[in-house]
């Protein structure tokens, strides 16, 4: 009976054992996906560095052509001269400008 006793005591200490490692292991499985360090985490920064890496490359790209317009506004007189007579009207002494405006209804 003796050796029953502590058979049956050694297994109820075995699964406390099992119980606490299971609990142990279940907080940092936990603590490493849902922590503000875990895995989740890391992911998700991950991806929103991704997003701002490619909005960073696209403005490089639009600064790098509007810095070509500027060169070119600067020091091509003639695309000059047409945009401020496409976009303000301006015209040459001497020059008559005719206004043509079509009607709406056929």
């Amino acid at each position: 009976m003796a050796r029953a006793d502590a058979t049956k005591q050694q297994q109820t200490v075995t699964k406390r054992r099992l119980v606490i490692i299971a609990s142990l292991t279940a907080v940092v499985v936990g603590f490493v996906l849902f922590s503000s360090y875990g895995v989740l985490s890391r992911y998700s920064h991950e991806r929103h560095v991704e997003a701002l890496q490619y909005e960073q490359q696209q403005l490089r790209e639009r600064e790098d052509s509007l810095r070509a317009v500027i060169k070119i506004l600067r020091t091509d007189t003639v695309t000059l001269e047409r945009l401020a007579r496409e976009r303000y009207g301006y015209v040459r002494p001497g020059e008559e400008v005719f206004i043509i405006r079509r009607d709406s209804q056929p």
